[in-house]
């Protein structure tokens, strides 16, 4: 299939939380907090209502409230990418052209959250729900589909869905999948890093650009990806070990949504750290883990690590 020329990224591409009040509504007033934050940390993309963001727990009223919010925040100073998967086919095509009609940029679309369809089955969902828009679509790999993405699967899906034109691939087995997927991919097809830039070095020697990781805190991200974009990568590495790496080992620990919701208020960015439905995380994160997340953020940032 020809290059599809569709925009090609360089540095972060953030997915924002979902930040509730104590009422359990939407803050948009916070959404807007965080899309500033991520602008002034030079992200290159800003994207909603994916993993980070909760998304399953989300109505179609909050869904609207979030979509709009965020466009009208970003103001088209960066492209804003919506996900819009749910567990039938009619439901994600209706998020999908929800999203469009709104004014998204892009979209991004992982397998239904629930269930474990087989490759006809996605194959089916992406191509009803991609034919439903205009707009590029980003492949989402997550540890529900890791099995049924193959890094053959994920390019298939790139040469015969006209507007799939970036992949996300992180589910199980990551970095061996996308060191496959690498050596097979189309030029017009990027590949986006993820895994909450665990192996960010790994990630960037094998030619990825861009990145949907450390929303928490993407000013340590970034400065990574630009130590390596500038040529120096011995700096770049020595961040993520000194920066990156030492939080993150407690951040990955538990509860991902919990973690990232402490870090945003602890900063100031957001006003609560409330889940959306605190009894669906798996294991919960502890007041003792999250004290110890403290402590080394405050090394951090005191330059004592």
């Amino acid at each position: 299939m020809e290059n599809k020329n569709y925009k090609r990224f360089y540095g972060m591409m953030p997915i924002l939380a979902t930040p509730i009040d104590e009422n359990g509504d939407v803050d948009s007033e916070d959404i807007v907090s965080l899309v500033e934050y991520c602008i002034n940390a030079g992200c290159c993309a800003i994207g909603h209502l994916a993993g980070a963001s909760e998304y399953p727990w989300c109505s179609r009223e909050d869904r609207e409230i979030i979509i709009r919010t965020t466009v009208d925040a970003v103001h088209g100073r960066v492209p804003v990418f919506i996900g819009t998967a749910a567990n039938t086919i009619k439901d994600t095509a209706y998020n999908t052209q929800q999203a469009e009609a709104m004014g998204a940029d892009m979209i991004m679309l992982c397998s239904p959250p629930m269930g474990n369809a087989d490759q006809s089955e996605i194959f089916e969902y992406y191509e009803k729900a991609c034919k439903s828009v205009r707009l590029p679509v980003i492949v989402q790999d997550t540890g529900a589909s890791a099995d049924v993405f193959t890094p053959e699967y994920l390019v298939k899906l790139y040469e015969n869905i006209e507007n799939i034109g970036y992949v996300k691939a992180e589910g199980g087995y990551w970095q061996e999948k996308l060191y496959r997927l690498m050596q097979i991919v189309p030029d017009g097809l990027q590949v986006i890093g993820g895994a909450c830039g665990k192996n960010m070095p790994l990630m960037l020697r094998l030619g990825i650009t861009a990145f949907m990781t450390g929303t928490e805190a993407q000013e340590i991200h970034n400065s990574v990806v630009q130590a390596y974009f500038a040529g120096d990568e011995d700096k770049a590495i020595h961040l993520y070990y000194t920066k990156l790496l030492p939080y993150l080992e407690l951040y990955t620990a538990t509860s991902l949504h919990k973690s990232l919701k402490h870090m945003l208020k602890r900063r100031g960015i957001i006003k609560t750290d409330l889940l959306m439905f605190p009894g669906r995380e798996k294991h919960q994160i502890s007041d003792f883990v999250l004290n110890e997340l403290d402590y080394i953020l405050d090394r951090i940032d005191n330059n004592k690590i």
